[in-house]
């Protein structure tokens, strides 16, 4: 929909009688020029666009720039079918990672940054890894894209040393789930629970509406892989969807599209539900104000690690009886991967703790039992 996408300048969108229109404005020396555009989506947008900025400036935008420049990879991206068929969580964060390009690079030629530029950008965010290696992948689909359309002749993102970050999507421990569902606020704990019981990523629970939700089983297609999922409803989560639909009903809103979890004001989650959510964990005592004051070793609550716990249980239970239980395919098919990978990985650790507690029954009794041990005295010989 026209509402995500990010407008060039002088563009504006209006909607009338349920429709959108979208015209290029500006206004110079007291004097208006508006020129109607097509949808920014559309092949001929870009023609639309550069005509109206010559006939306001009399240039187009980059007319004078290098044909390898930054900026107009960026932009030519940004014009692609390939960037149009991305889900829209994903091309959120695409846009993030070029903007981040355009603010350090902007004045360069592609062909000229080099590994050592990459790692630069992506050591500045290191503290939060999967930020970090997010923004890493996203430059490099669009350098890669660059390559074959003459941008560059190599991509230098390639062998970047990356910040390993599985710690920080570890399962959740029970007394630290305690304390969130326990002492939490409500409108961030529901949809925590949402994702604990779902096992789906943050935008996907957060962006959950009406439409998607039918006899109670739920159907995305997920925002980061656009892998359709159909996920059965826990009661829990029910009971959590019909809370929200009663505050909409009594609110009179009827608007089947609009995310049904909100915050504390009544509105669906936006771009807060992230700050919103660190500052919980830090007035629950769960993390410090600072990741640098998190120490060695100590759990990090993530709330990637919500969807951890909710593969880290299926998979232990997978464990104890895989004939039973249908094996990884039910992790699989409850996260929504697109290969065993990710899925094995959830249960390697699951098969190997529950095949060690076996293999602790297989130990003999060693000497005399637990109550009797140490009952004589130092230096007497036990009989």
């Amino acid at each position: 929909m026209a509402g995500d996408i990010r407008l060039e300048k002088y563009v504006q969108r209006k909607i009338a009688r349920g429709k959108e229109y979208f015209f290029f404005r500006v206004v110079r020396k007291g004097k208006e020029l508006r020129r109607s555009l097509p949808h920014p989506f559309e092949a001929d947008y870009r023609a639309a666009y550069n005509a109206a900025h010559h006939e306001a400036f009399g240039t187009i935008p980059g007319e004078f720039e290098s044909p390898k420049a930054i900026a107009r990879l960026i932009r030519d991206h940004k014009d692609s079918a390939r960037y149009a068929r991305l889900p829209k969580a994903s091309r959120l964060l695409r846009d993030y990672a070029l903007d981040l390009m355009g603010d350090r690079w902007g004045a360069f030629d592609a062909d000229q940054i080099r590994p050592i530029h990459v790692q630069a950008v992506y050591d500045s965010l290191s503290d939060r890894p999967a930020t970090a290696n997010r923004r890493l992948d996203d430059m490099s689909a669009v350098f890669s894209w660059g390559r074959t359309r003459g941008f560059a002749d190599d991509n230098p993102c390639r062998r970047i040393e990356r910040v390993h970050s599985e710690e920080s999507y570890e399962p959740w421990p029970d007394d630290q789930l305690e304390i969130l569902i326990g002492r939490g606020k409500r409108h961030l704990v529901k949809v925590a629970l949402v994702a604990l019981y779902t096992g789906q990523r943050r935008a996907d629970v957060i962006g959950m509406c009406e439409t998607q939700i039918r006899d109670g089983i739920w159907t995305i297609e997920q925002g980061k892989t656009g892998n359709p999922v159909t996920v059965p409803l826990h009661p829990v989560v029910l009971a959590i969807i019909e809370e929200e639909r009663a505050a909409r009903r009594k609110a009179q809103i009827v608007a089947p599209a609009l995310p049904l979890l909100t915050n504390s004001r009544g509105k669906p989650w936006g771009k807060g539900f992230g700050a919103s959510w660190t500052k919980e964990l830090i007035r629950l005592k769960l993390r410090p104000h600072s990741v640098e004051e998190i120490e060695a070793g100590q759990f990090r609550p993530t709330f990637h690690g919500l969807r951890t716990t909710n593969a880290t249980v299926i998979a232990n239970t997978v464990a104890r009886n895989p004939e039973l239980f249908g094996g990884i395919q039910r992790v699989q098919a409850m996260l929504g991967h697109l290969s065993e990978r990710m899925s094995k990985h959830y249960a390697r650790r699951a098969e190997v703790e529950h095949m060690n507690r076996e293999t602790v029954l297989l130990l003999p009794d060693f000497g005399k039992q637990f109550p009797e041990i140490g009952k004589h005295e130092d230096g007497e010989v036990a009989k």
